[in-house]
C-alpha cells in the first residue's frame, strides 16, 4: 500500500513538472516566433530558426546521455536549466534576425541537458509501474507545449512585450530546480566507469535489437506526426479552402486526440497485450493515413485526423514501455530514443514533401502506409509472442 502511494505521488508530480516545463519551452517558441516576425525576419530565416532548435538537440542527446549516467539526472538538469536561464536574458539584446538565431542556436545545445535526465527517470519508473502510465509523462509534457505554453506567449508578447515574456520564461526555467529533488535520483547509477568508457562502448550499445526497434519504430511515428502537422493546415487550406484558422484547428484537433489517448489508454494496452494493442494501433494509423490520402471531401480530413491521432497515441505507448524495458543505463537509453525521435520529426515534412513534390498531393500521407505494413508484415509473422522488441515484457 505504501509502495502504491509512493508511485502516484511520483506521478503527480511528474505531471505537474512535466506541465510546467512543456509550458515554459512553448511560451519560449511561440515568443521566438513572434519576436522573429516583429524583427522582420523572412520566411527563410524563420524557418531556419525554427530547424536549429532541432539540430542542437540532435546533437547533443548522446553525449547528454552518457553524462546522466556519468554523474546523475539531477546534476545534469540543474546545470542545463542554469545556462539556458542566462541564455533567455539574452534574447532582447537579439535586435536582428541574425542575432536571434545565433541566440537560438546555442540555446538549442542546452535542451538536451532538461530533457534527457527527465526521460530517463521516467522511463525507470515506467519500468517499475508498468505500461499503465506510460503515456502521462509525454501528454502531459505536450498539454504545456502545445496548449498553455503558445496561449500564454501569445498573451504576454501582446500585453507585456517581448523583454518581459523571455524574463518569465528564464525565470520559469530556474522555478524548475525546485523540482528535481522530488523526482531526480541524486546517485549515480555505475560508480568506477569514466565518462570515455561509457563513450567507448557506443558500439555495443546501438546493438541492443530492443532499444533499436523500439527506437525506429517510434522514429515512424514522429515523422508521421510531424509531417501531418507541417501540411495538414496548407491541404485544408489550398484544397478544401478553409480559412487559416479552421485550417489550424486540425493540429491542435490531432494533438488533443494524441494527449487523450496517451493518459487513458495505458491500461488498455494492459489488458488487451501488447503484440494486439500494436497491431491495432498500426491498423488505425494506416487507416487514418488513408483517409488523409482521400481528398475528395473534407470527412475524410477529419476522419484521418481522428484516426491519426489515435493510432500514433497507442503506438507511442507500446514504444515507450519497450524502452522503458530495454537492457541499458536509462541516460544512453533516452539518448537514443530521443536521437531517433528527433531525426524522424526532422525527416517527416522533408519526405512529405519530397513525395507531395514528385507524386502529387495525395502521396504525402501515403507515402508512410508501406512502413507502417511491413512493420505488421513482419510482427505478425514472427514466431514470438510479442513483436521482437516486445519479448519476455509480460514475462
Amino acid at each position: 500500500m505504501n509502495a502504491k502511494i509512493r508511485e502516484n505521488k511520483l506521478l503527480v508530480q511528474f505531471i505537474f513538472f512535466s506541465v510546467f516545463s512543456g509550458m515554459g519551452m512553448g511560451v519560449a517558441q511561440m515568443a521566438i516566433t513572434l519576436y522573429a516576425v516583429n524583427l522582420g525576419a523572412t520566411a527563410s530565416q524563420i524557418g531556419m530558426i525554427g530547424g536549429v532548435q532541432g539540430i542542437g538537440l540532435l546533437l547533443t542527446v548522446l553525449p547528454i546521455g552518457f553524462l546522466v549516467d556519468s554523474i546523475g539526472p539531477r546534476r545534469v538538469f540543474v546545470l542545463g536549466t542554469v545556462i539556458s536561464a542566462i541564455l533567455y536574458l539574452l534574447f532582447p539584446f537579439a535586435r536582428s534576425s541574425n542575432a536571434l538565431l545565433a541566440v537560438v542556436a546555442l540555446l538549442s545545445f542546452f535542451t538536451a541537458f532538461r530533457f534527457i535526465p527527465m526521460t530517463s527517470v521516467f522511463l525507470e519508473f515506467v519500468r517499475k509501474v508498468g505500461s499503465g502510465k506510460a503515456g502521462w509523462q509525454r501528454g502531459s509534457h505536450s498539454f504545456g507545449l502545445v496548449f498553455l505554453g503558445p496561449l500564454c506567449g501569445a498573451s504576454l508578447s501582446k500585453y507585456w512585450g517581448f523583454e518581459i515574456t523571455f524574463y518569465f520564461v528564464s525565470v520559469t526555467a530556474l522555478l524548475l530546480i525546485l523540482g528535481v529533488t522530488a523526482i531526480f535520483p541524486e546517485r549515480v547509477r555505475s560508480e568506477g566507469i569514466t565518462f570515455g568508457e561509457r563513450f567507448s562502448h557506443l558500439k555495443e550499445f546501438f546493438r541492443d535489437r530492443n532499444l533499436l526497434e523500439a527506437s525506429s519504430a517510434e522514429a515512424l511515428a514522429l515523422a508521421t506526426f510531424s509531417c501531418f502537422n507541417a501540411f495538414i493546415v496548407v491541404i485544408a487550406i489550398r484544397v478544401f479552402h478553409f480559412t487559416t484558422q479552421t485550417a489550424s484547428l486540425f493540429v491542435s484537433f490531432e494533438g488533443l486526440i494524441f494527449i487523450a489517448t496517451l493518459c487513458t489508454l495505458g491500461r488498455v494496452l494492459e489488458n488487451l497485450g501488447q503484440r494486439s494493442f500494436y497491431l491495432t494501433s498500426i491498423a488505425l494509423v494506416v487507416a487514418g493515413l488513408l483517409s488523409l490520402s482521400c481528398i475528395w471531401h473534407p470527412a475524410f480530413i477529419i476522419a484521418g485526423t481522428i484516426l491519426v491521432g489515435i493510432g500514433l497515441g497507442m503506438f507511442n505507448l507500446v514504444n515507450v514501455t519497450c524502452v522503458a524495458h530495454a537492457n541499458a543505463e536509462k541516460g544512453k537509453t533516452a539518448a537514443v530514443f530521443s536521437l531517433f525521435t528527433m531525426s524522424g520529426i526532422i525527416i517527416g515534412p522533408v519526405i512529405g514533401g519530397l513525395a507531395g513534390e514528385f507524386l502529387g498531393t495525395r502521396s504525402i500521407f501515403f507515402i508512410f502506409i508501406p512502413l507502417y505494413l511491413t512493420l505488421a508484415i513482419i510482427f505478425s509473422f514472427r514466431k514470438e509472442k510479442e513483436p521482437c522488441f516486445l519479448a519476455g515484457l509480460n514475462g
